[in-house]
């Protein structure tokens, strides 16, 4: 019987594995790629004179190798002075020169720039000098004016190095727990291995359980190294925008190792590898020669140690350019580690349980008590697990989702809305499954398998919200509400919020809260708090037929703005009040 069922849950594991891996091949980072908040000359700007230089601004800071302005006029003729540079002072900030006295005329800027998620950005924005309609005869040729794009997609290449990293570290992982955690009386599997073996000095080392699991963790080291240490050429290629053939360009490496994210993060886990290979000698020694204590300790420190290397992955992607950096990071690693600590349990429960229950099973061939113990133990791992996927999953939320509107409306949040359900179902199997462990009624049976299957779901989900624009570039429209400190209360409406032309509309009222009379004008004032851009400013007359009052607003960023009200009275009192909300970009 036990057989049947090891043979069983090893087919299906490896095919589960196989679709795992494709799946969590993908980016895992939740993020809107950089784009830009403010440029000089500006978008479609018409100047009088030829500028010196030409600045762009984004959204978060950039990494300081793989970028480029290239300014061209309407033959195709360069007009930069030179490669782009970083602005000491900000950097957020990409700065070319240009070359002396421009002649009138069209001009693209083609940029292109490394975010912090580490997505290749690129775009075009056109300026006129001198005459705008003598400039309109003839036109650039260059992309759609404002066009911005990254590769949300990873490349092939990319796809299988992703798969041979992730793959290796959740069979080691899992391995490694089994071992330390789930797997209980290992002391009867060496003795009954030893009975086998007719007291063989090695008796353990020579178990079939063993005998896998060494398998398993000399296999998933060799992915995972083949996935980490190939990965630079990949990167520095990808960077460079050149085909593999050229990757390995010391200049391109070098630059990647010592100026990118990626490659301060990549230096970290090659590091870590390194140790982790010799931890895994280590182990396989200590389990050799029976020293139970030094191979659990060592053990233990292996496991450590590939955290180590989810930590490290950690600091790149778009956590690290969140606001609240140090938070956004812990929760993206808290995120990474408890799935691939559910995962690499869930394998290793299919993979290496059967042949453990089969080692120490009873005589009238039951399920032995192992069996029972390793389930209700992984039971309680996996409910922690889910729960920390739960929580770090909605603090994501909260990053990238600024308003009720923009959950229940946007892609995204309808997206992460049934990817936290599904979080929700793979709780209630994991406290099924515990349950049914602690009572030693059923085998886990098809349970497992779909508590699996969820929880590919849920990666496939996650896969989707990785690459698509967070809801931040569409909150939708907002209302704002405040209470002065005289007792006024102002409600304000934007919509819809985004660049462009927006409506505003404003409503006052007493503090009795019936509408407000003797209203003359009311001034509202629009600043980005993103960067320095001055101020836009709308009057709106008073009137007593109107509630509430409303007029249009141009907003040319999207970004965090502040809005100012200033309501003068008939009486010449004023009441005033400051709203902070976030305006799309689309």
């Amino acid at each position: 019987m036990i057989p049947a069922l090891k043979k069983r849950h090893a087919t299906k594991a490896l095919i589960a594995l196989t679709l795992y891996c494709l799946l969590f091949s993908l980016p895992s980072s939740v993020s809107a790629h950089a784009y830009i908040v403010a440029s000089s000359p500006g978008e479609n700007e018409v100047l009088e004179e030829a500028p010196a230089q030409v600045s762009i601004t984004f959204n978060e800071p950039i990494e300081q190798a793989f970028h480029s302005i290239q300014v061209t006029d309407s033959s195709g003729q360069q007009a930069t002075a030179g490669e782009s540079r970083m602005d000491d002072a900000h950097s957020a900030r990409l700065i070319a020169d240009l070359k002396p006295e421009l002649p009138d005329g069209i001009y693209t800027v083609n940029y292109k720039v490394l975010s912090s998620d580490g997505h290749t950005v690129t775009g075009t924005f056109p300026f006129i000098i001198g005459d705008a309609a003598a400039a309109a005869h003839n036109p650039a040729d260059a992309n759609q004016p404002g066009s911005s794009q990254g590769q949300d997609w990873p490349k092939l290449s990319l796809l299988l190095l992703r798969w041979l990293q992730y793959s290796g570290l959740a069979i080691y992982i899992g391995v490694l727990l089994f071992h330390l955690l789930l797997l209980p009386q290992r002391r009867s599997i060496a003795e009954s291995a030893a009975r086998r073996l007719q007291n063989h000095p090695y008796a353990l080392a020579k178990s079939p359980v063993w005998q896998r699991s060494k398998q398993l963790l000399i296999l998933s080291l060799l992915l995972a190294a083949a996935g980490i240490g190939l990965s630079l050429p990949q990167q520095a290629a990808s960077d460079a925008g050149v085909p593999w053939s050229q990757a390995w360009n010391p200049a391109w490496i070098k630059d990647t190792l010592s100026l990118t994210s990626f490659g301060k993060a990549w230096t970290a886990e090659m590091i870590l590898l390194l140790m982790l290979a010799g931890l895994t000698a280590a182990l396989i020694i200590f389990t050799k020669k029976q020293s139970r204590l030094a191979a659990d300790l060592t053990a233990a420190a292996a496991l450590l140690t590939t955290l180590g290397i989810l930590l490290a992955k950690s600091f790149i992607g778009h956590a690290a350019a969140a606001s609240g950096r140090s938070m956004a990071i812990a929760m993206n690693f808290l995120h990474q580690a408890s799935s691939f600590l559910w995962l690499g349990g869930l394998l290793s429960l299919a993979l290496l349980l059967p042949a453990a229950a089969e080692a120490t099973r009873s005589s009238s061939g039951s399920r032995s008590q192992l069996y029972w113990e390793a389930i209700r133990r992984f039971s309680i791992l996996a409910a922690g697990c889910v729960a920390i996927l739960l929580c770090s999953g909605v603090y994501a939320g909260m990053l990238h989702i600024p308003t009720w509107y923009a959950l229940l409306h946007s892609n995204y949040g309808l997206i992460l809305l049934a990817k936290s359900g599904l979080t929700l179902v793979m709780l209630a199997l994991g406290l099924s499954a515990f349950m049914r462990g602690r009572r030693r009624t059923r085998p886990l049976g098809r349970g497992v398998w779909i508590e699996f299957v969820t929880g590919l779901i849920v990666l496939v989900l996650a896969a989707i919200l990785s690459n698509m624009p967070t809801a931040l570039s569409s909150p939708g429209p907002i209302q704002l509400k405040a209470v002065t400190a005289d007792g006024y209360h102002i409600s304000v409406q934007v919509s819809p919020n985004t660049v462009g032309e927006n409506r505003i509309e404003v409503t006052a009222l007493d503090r009795e809260q019936k509408p407000l009379n003797g209203i003359e004008q009311i001034t509202l004032t629009l600043t980005s708090l993103d960067m320095d851009m001055g101020t836009i400013e709308l009057a709106i007359p008073g009137r007593s037929d109107s509630i509430p009052l409303n007029g249009n607003a141009i907003v040319t960023r999207g970004g965090s703005w502040r809005l100012q009200v200033h309501i003068l009275l008939s009486s010449l009192d004023s009441v005033d009040s400051s709203f902070t909300f976030q305006v799309g970009n689309k």
